[in-house]
């Protein structure tokens, strides 16, 4: 059987809503599928549960391999992937209906296309599925209608999930997940919509994205790989003259990093997340996007610096801090 598409599933944790997102894959009209799943460690009966679906199905393709992060799960599915596309699944979340697959492959193959992709929608945690709305300073950058687009007119880091990805282009373009434990996926879905180019946009929804509250994703490590993201889409705008991706992430980078990074402002490491946050801020062509049409907040230091100088007090390291203390002298 030639494989048409190879559904990514990392797993970790998850036995609750496997089995939901399992069946959903498996119940999908484009037969000609395989699923990569990877075991990353779990601690609970996920591996279980994966073992019993890889005996009732063939098609299934089990990978248990210790903890090492969901980025790693996903190089490795790819690795192991046999399909013409590639199609990566979160383990808590699942297709809206049987035909996702298959719409997403034709669609593909008839607009000579490597990216085809739909809109997203989400389950709440009462039960009731929506469709996905966005900020009003983003809608811009999202699509309302079916038909081919540029990625240059697009220029959004979310969503890849909704998204199935020719499977050489990333092989040949060497184009991965990096090994970070938040924000890895946007750094891989720029690099593989730029290298894809054209992509082709159904006028449906074609993923199910599960909404669940996770409090330590603001824990200090994944604020620093937050910022490695960023740094990866800063770089990347910059080079490709993504204006509109650029003040996307500087806004990203201004907001939601100044966020996180202010609830870590008193641990260990919170030195080396100010002074990486200053690195990050340094990429953001500011004039550039300037004269793109795209004004940043003058000036352009997130709040969290605001935060710090008002509580410098105490805690002694930051206070001591050089660029606070010019902070601090400058707001005088």
């Amino acid at each position: 059987m030639s494989i048409k598409i190879s559904v990514i599933v990392p797993v970790y944790n998850v036995e609750k809503f496997l089995r939901e997102c399992l069946d959903s894959i498996l119940s999908q009209t484009l037969a000609e599928i395989e699923v990569v799943a990877i075991n990353d460690g779990s601690p609970d009966n996920s591996l279980s549960i994966l073992r019993e679906y890889e005996k009732k199905d063939s098609r299934i393709i089990v990978i248990d391999k210790q903890n090492e992060g969901v980025g790693k799960a996903r190089n490795d599915g790819i690795k192991k992937a046999r399909g013409e596309f590639i199609a990566f699944m979160d383990s808590d979340d699942f297709y809206p209906s049987d035909d996702i697959l298959e719409t997403l492959y034709i669609s593909a193959v008839k607009n000579n296309v490597k990216i085809s992709g739909g809109r997203r929608c989400r389950l709440l945690p009462d039960g009731e599925i929506i469709k996905d709305t966005f900020a009003v300073d983003e809608k811009r950058m999202t699509f309302d209608a079916k038909g081919l687009s540029k990625y240059n007119d697009y220029q959004y880091d979310y969503g890849y999930t909704q998204f199935i990805y020719d499977r050489q282009m990333l092989v040949d373009g060497n184009i991965g997940f990096p090994p970070y434990k938040r924000f890895q996926d946007p750094p891989f879905f720029v690099r593989a919509m730029i290298a894809g180019g054209d992509f082709y946009v159904t006028d449906c929804e074609v993923y199910c994205y599960r909404m669940v509250y996770d409090k330590a994703k603001y824990e200090n490590s994944k604020t620093m790989d937050f910022l490695s993201g960023l740094t990866d889409n800063l770089k990347a705008s910059r080079e490709n003259n993504m204006a509109k991706l650029h003040y996307l992430t500087a806004m990203r980078l201004y907001q939601d990093a100044s966020f996180m990074a202010t609830q870590n402002l008193f641990e260990a490491d919170a030195l080396k997340l100010i002074e990486k946050m200053i690195k990050v801020i340094a990429l953001v062509d500011i004039e550039w996007l300037k004269s793109e049409g795209y004004n940043l907040p003058e000036p352009f230091v997130p709040e969290v610096f605001q935060y710090a100088i008002s509580t410098a007090g105490k805690y002694e390291r930051i206070r001591k801090n050089k660029f606070i203390r010019l902070l601090g002298k400058a707001k005088k």
